[in-house]
Order: structure tokens, then C-alpha cells, then sequence
């Protein structure tokens, strides 16, 4: 399969790729761009892409290889995140190791002035985004302030707590994710916190 990749030029590409907190940490960051109403195209690995005129493209990762190298590399991505790796192999990799190898050339093949997120609870992903890379900005999030309530968690910003109606054990770390990721393309966190009140 190959990726039109005309439709994605002239767009600053944002891969979330790993095999957990995709779609988590994906949806999270979409919910907050249209609450603010930052332009933004949306599209998955492997799916049909209508572009607009927005000047950014989030990428939600997906699995496929072709030729036997991961479908991603053909996007020339510009902000790579990279929030959780482990022995879940998918199915069209032989090998663990086959597996983070890709990943490893996608970080390696980023731009100048490209960037690297990663969570530091990840050992995988924590080795790669402690790897020099020249002119690549490598930046470490970690989980969120909370505490669990019986239906969610209250968010600790501040003075502030922020109730979020979520049912995954993993919100802290997904929210993370998308927060420093979000940072990184002009959203301030007050914007941020303000966009997660209505997430559930």
C-alpha cells in the first residue's frame, strides 16, 4: 500500500504512534483542537484522506508494513510521539525487535527541527528519546497530577481541580501525552485545562 503523500504536503504531520495510548491520547488531542477550535486535518494509518486547507495533520499509528517496512516512513513526519511500547507484537512483525526497529529509523529520519515526545514510565520509549539526535528536540512528559474519584479523576492544575469523567486507569498518562504534545503545536495549558472539563 502506498500513502498519497501529496494530500499530506504544505501540513506540519503529527504521528502518535506504539501499540498502547493510541487512540486514547489521539481522541484526547482531537477533543481539545476542536474545543478551541484550532484547524486541524485528522486521519489514520491506512484509511481514505480528504485534506483541508488546516495547516496541521494529527496521524493516529497504525500497524501495516509494506515491502517489509512500516507503512509510517512514508510521511515524513515532523512531530513524532511515542507514548507506549511492549511484547504485544502485531501481527505483521516476526519479532519484538523487528518491531521497535522500525520505530527506531522513524525517530532516526525525523528533520531538522523535528521533535521527539515520549513518556519517561516507558522503558522502550524512554531509550529511544534518550538517543542524541542531531537537531531534534527530545522531550519527556510524565503523568499528570490527579486524584481517582469513584467516576473519573480531578485533575490538579494549580489551585484548580478539574473533574474528568474517564474509566481508564491510564487517564494520567494519556492526558500527559496529549498535553505536552498540544504545548508543542501553540496551545497553552490554560487552554488545555479548560477544553478537558468537557471531556469524558
Amino acid at each position: 500500500m502506498q500513502i498519497n503523500t501529496d494530500l499530506l504536503k504544505n501540513k506540519q504531520r503529527i504521528y502518535i504512534g506504539g501499540n498502547h495510548g493510541v487512540n486514547k491520547i489521539y481522541g484526547l488531542v482531537q477533543h481539545v483542537l476542536e474545543v478551541i477550535g484550532k484547524p486541524a486535518d485528522y486521519y489514520s494509518v491506512g484509511e481514505d484522506f480528504t485534506p483541508s486547507d488546516a495547516p496541521i495533520v494529527l496521524i493516529k499509528g497504525g500497524d501495516e508494513l509494506t515491502d517489509g517496512k512500516a507503512l509510517f516512513h512514508q510521511l515524513d513526519i515532523h512531530i513524532l510521539l511515542i507514548h507506549r511500547i511492549d511484547e504485544d507484537v502485531p501481527a505483521p512483525y516476526q519479532s519484538f525487535e523487528e518491531y521497535i526497529a522500525q520505530f527506531e529509523l522513524l525517530a532516526d529520519n525525523l528533520p531538522k527541527a523535528g521533535t521527539f515526545l515520549f513518556f519517561e514510565g516507558d522503558n522502550v520509549a524512554t531509550l529511544m528519546g534518550k538517543k542524541e539526535r542531531e537537531d531534534i528536540k527530545n522531550i519527556e512528559y510524565s503523568e499528570l497530577k490527579t486524584e481517582q474519584l469513584e467516576d473519573g479523576y480531578q485533575v490538579i492544575n494549580g489551585s484548580e481541580k478539574i473533574h474528568v469523567k474517564s474509566t481508564s486507569k491510564r487517564f494520567p498518562k494519556h492526558a500527559a501525552a496529549a498535553k505536552a504534545l498540544l504545548n508543542r503545536i501553540g496551545v497553552s495549558d490554560a487552554q488545555f485545562f479548560e477544553a478537558l472539563k468537557s471531556f469524558s
